[in-house]
């Protein structure tokens, strides 16, 4: 149980849905209030499926790649580390060069929501064993679940709580994001040198 919410936050945290709200708003704005919820829904199916591919699929990725579980740790914790960075200090401009893409599936099922940092999660969770599969498929549901709530009611969300709200939002994220990658990245060290760092 503890494992399935431990994931299911780190999962929200990498998809990002806080930090999303400016760019779907922005990139749907002239869409109509019916449009953009079929918009939004269909975007987050195609980032499930990815994801979930990705998880099935991420197990044999690291042994076709001869991968270690503490190479997968430590990369993991490098990874995550530097987009909470991203998140807690932002990219100025971001968002407005990438809105103007077109809206369908690129870029706002991948990589907004199904981004590097989310898929590399799910190769991350295959690798830890057959027993993590299951518990890994339901945080990621209802990580995908709250993600997509938040997205679906993202003009209601940003009119009330205002564009400073939001940055702070996506900055704590970012902050709980850093804890979980230096976590990460420790337990990378330990198991790559068990007899030298202690547990």
């Amino acid at each position: 149980m503890d494992f399935i919410i431990s994931t299911t936050l780190l999962l929200i945290l990498v998809m990002d849905p806080l930090g999303n709200l400016p760019f779907f708003i922005s990139t749907l704005r002239e869409v109509p209030g019916d449009r953009f919820i079929r918009i939004v829904l269909r975007e987050s199916l195609v980032a499930l499926l990815v994801l979930t591919g990705f998880l099935l699929l991420g197990r044999r990725i690291i042994e076709l790649l001869q991968i270690s579980q503490a190479s997968l740790g430590l990369a993991g914790g490098i990874i995550l580390f530097l987009i909470a960075l991203k998140m807690v200090f932002g990219t100025p401009g971001e968002n407005e060069s990438k809105a103007r893409s077109e809206p369908l599936i690129v870029p706002l099922a991948i990589p907004m929501i199904a981004g590097p940092s989310a898929t590399a999660t799910m190769i991350l969770l295959r690798g830890r064993g057959e027993e993590f599969l299951l518990p890994s498929l339901l945080a990621l549901v209802i990580a995908w679940l709250i993600t997509t709530v938040i997205l679906l009611f993202a003009r209601t969300i940003a009119r009330v709580l205002g564009s400073k709200v939001l940055d702070a939002g996506e900055s704590l994220m970012g902050l709980l994001l850093t804890a979980l990658a230096i976590e990460m990245f420790i337990n990378g060290i330990k198991s790559a040198f068990p007899g030298v760092v202690p547990h």
